[in-house]
């Protein structure tokens, strides 16, 4: 379903891109349910990917309370509709390059399945959901998780996570530039299972802890093409590592997303970071944020 055939569904008049002067690019246009209702001036603008409104007089509105007072129906049940909207991105990234697949990739291995349960985590799960696979011996990228990054369903980049939790070893190493179609770091790894809700985190290993609604900026450093993303969605929750040098980045992040319209918030986790949270902490944020 798109936003507009909802609004068709509850019988609201809207006007599309040259049927009102007050219509622009990447919105429909409604009646304001909070300052001009049934007025015919069509000032309030609903994003098309059903991330926010904002009304040419009052300003931004939550994109849930907006339909609620529209339709009449609850928040909950606005939630749940607005989860199977059909997101009309504005920004669409072009494949720039060739992906290249390192050397070595296969099936999870003995030593890959011990490590990922070692960190609570189900191997046949992440398989299924999030694509992995192992490297055995191969070089400079041997015993590493091979973590495939998606972009609308395609694979266009990857990285790559060390078993080993040696401080000689580095941790994760991504594609170079020359093997991928899209630069990781203009993504959000995770995105493709975002709906209107998002969790942004610093590892993949974070985002498979928390689950579908939950992002990764793969690595401590975030990109401005990253922010670009960010700010489509009308909650953003920032759920860094709780070290002070991660904590510092996340009040940042959340500074420069904050301006943006929607609703914006800092979390701090018991343990030291997502991915080893306890479960009863994960659903208590997926209840919050997510749900």
């Amino acid at each position: 379903m798109k936003i507009i055939e909802l609004l068709q569904e509850y019988r609201i008049p809207y006007k599309n891109v040259g049927e009102h002067h007050h219509a622009t690019s990447g919105f429909v246009q409604i009646d304001c349910p909070f300052c001009s209702r049934d007025s015919q001036q069509f000032r309030m603008g609903i994003s098309l990917s059903g991330s926010y409104a904002s009304c040419w007089v009052c300003g931004y509105h939550p994109i849930f309370r907006t339909l609620a007072e529209l339709t009449g129906i609850s928040l909950l049940k606005c939630k749940k509709l607005l989860w199977d909207i059909e997101i009309e991105k504005k920004k669409e990234e072009k494949l720039r390059g060739k992906l290249v697949i390192p050397k070595g990739v296969g099936e999870l291995l003995p030593a890959h399945i011990r490590y990922l349960r070692s960190r609570k985590f189900n191997p046949d799960k992440l398989q299924k959901l999030w694509k992995i696979q192992g490297i055995g011996i191969a070089g400079l990228l041997s015993w590493r998780i091979f973590i495939p990054i998606y972009y609308r369903g395609e694979r266009v980049s990857w990285t790559t996570r060390s078993i080993s939790d040696s401080k000689r070893v580095t941790r994760y190493i991504s594609a170079s530039p020359e093997e991928e179609a899209v630069s990781h770091k203009e993504l959000l790894y995770g995105e493709d299972y975002v709906k209107h809700s998002i969790i942004i985190t610093e590892g993949s290993t974070d985002v498979w802890k928390i689950g579908p609604g939950a992002v990764a900026t793969l690595g401590l450093v975030y990109t401005q093409a990253q922010v670009n993303r960010m700010v489509d969605y009308p909650v953003r929750v920032v759920c860094f590592d709780a070290s002070d040098t991660a904590q510092k980045r996340a009040k940042k992040l959340c500074d420069d997303i904050s301006v943006f319209p929607g609703e914006t918030f800092n979390i701090t986790l018991d343990s030291k970071d997502p991915g080893e949270a306890s479960e009863k902490e994960i659903q208590r944020i997926r209840r919050r944020f997510l749900i």
